[in-house]
């Protein structure tokens, strides 16, 4: 039997309705990826029989589990599959692509998927501290909003279903009335809104197919733990930590004609760290990012093997950045234990558009480290950071905009 190339195999995945269940094959997807570490443990057993010989007996089959890694570039289409495993399956809006620049401290982040494109008409309000809405062609603004506390909200318009979502940092508002006519909803971008909370994971089936040598690996139960990636990497790449129930050796392909996407590859110049508003932070040299989901897989006592169950831990988002050392910054905000709002994003360019994912978490707590003090060039420092929670149960907004209907 011939040899199976590495250029010759294909990685599919299927979002599953019940876990371990095989999807009806009519709506997987080819993904991107670069190595597949994923595979099936038979956790053997030794047979410490004693039986009169100098050998020892063959070892025994135990329950066999399936787990690993997947690696691939980060490509601003085909990662909604991943995050929809990862954080849960998101809502889709329409892309905001003009930001407000009189209406200061306020992120536009998605409208909602019925608002009109075209410009719409942010407000605000000095001495009430409140924001209104007026989405493209509608005759009136919604309520004023009071963000005085900052955090996110919903602005309505005076038409239903026309709703903005901004972030506001409240330190950072105008000290005048301001408003903005140009925030730009798009006709053609989507902006993919995913949840963050502790609720139950969708499993996906994997196929790891060699279609030279006609064998395909099908796993069930796959369930994505944890991704994490470099944001200043030159090219940025992807590693997946995944938990599954089970995998089986078959001779014909899960689906046939699976959907693919052209690629959109995020790269290191469209790496974006900051505290959305200004330059507070200093100058950041790199940065990382890692969601956790802290999972544990339990076989169970089913007559299957693999895990039966895997559950659902503690949500962890956080990762390094590295600063210049001034004293200042992100290093004054560590040695002060004082936490700050960590935007994180990824862009690409794509023709007239420009594709995101972007990561904004309200409250990043930044860690102290010793600062290497050694040499003669300048000086860095680097930093842990985490997302932690408030009183307010303010949460992280995490949206994909690309030009994907939906997940």
């Amino acid at each position: 039997m011939a040899q199976a190339i590495g250029a010759m195999m294909q990685l599919l995945l299927q979002r599953e309705a019940s876990f371990r269940v095989r999807p009806t094959p009519a709506a997987a997807f080819k993904l991107p990826f670069t190595k597949y570490n994923m595979g099936r443990d038979p956790q053997k057993v030794r047979d410490p029989s004693i039986s009169s010989s100098p050998l020892p007996g063959k070892s025994g089959l135990g329950d066999a589990v399936v787990q690993g890694s997947i690696e691939s570039i980060l490509d601003l289409r085909s990662i909604g599959h991943l995050l929809a495993l990862l954080l849960g399956v998101p809502t889709t809006g329409k892309a905001v692509t003009k930001q407000p620049t009189n209406v200061t401290g306020v992120t536009a982040q998605y409208a909602q998927s019925a608002a009109p494109a075209g410009a719409g008409t942010l407000t605000y309000v000095s001495a009430a501290k409140t924001l209104s809405w007026k989405a493209q062609g509608d005759a009136t603004a919604g309520t004023a909003v009071d963000v005085s506390a900052g955090g996110t909200f919903t602005l309505q318009s005076g038409t239903g279903s026309h709703a903005l979502t901004v972030t506001v940092n409240a330190g950072a508002l105008a000290s005048a009335d301001k408003s903005d006519t140009d925030i730009a909803v798009s006709t053609a971008l989507k902006c993919h809104v995913f949840p963050i909370n502790l609720g139950v994971r969708p499993s996906a089936l994997l196929e790891l197919g060699h279609l030279d040598t006609g064998t395909y690996y099908r796993t069930l139960g796959a369930k994505i733990n944890k991704l994490s990636y470099d944001l200043t990497a030159r090219e940025q790449n992807i590693t997946l930590d995944v938990l599954a129930g089970d995998e089986t050796e078959y001779a014909t392909v899960h689906d046939a004609a699976p959907t693919a996407y052209a690629s959109v590859r995020a790269c290191g110049s469209g790496g974006v760290i900051s505290n959305g508003v200004d330059a507070t932070l200093g100058t950041i040299v790199s940065g990382t990012i890692e969601i956790n989901n802290n999972m544990t897989g339990y076989p169970l006592v089913d007559g299957r093997e693999g895990y039966g169950l895997i559950d659902q831990g503690e949500l962890n988002i956080g990762g390094k950045i590295k600063t210049i050392f001034d004293g200042a910054g992100a290093y004054q905000l560590a040695r002060t234990s004082t936490s700050t709002r960590l935007r994180v994003g990824s862009t690409s360019v794509e023709g007239a558009d420009t594709f995101a994912l972007y990561w904004d978490i309200p409250n990043t707590e930044l860690v102290e480290q010793a600062v290497p003090k050694e040499g003669k060039s300048g000086l860095f420092v680097e930093l842990d950071w985490s997302a932690h929670r408030d009183t307010a149960g303010s949460l992280p907004v995490v949206t994909l905009i690309n030009d994907v209907a939906g997940y």
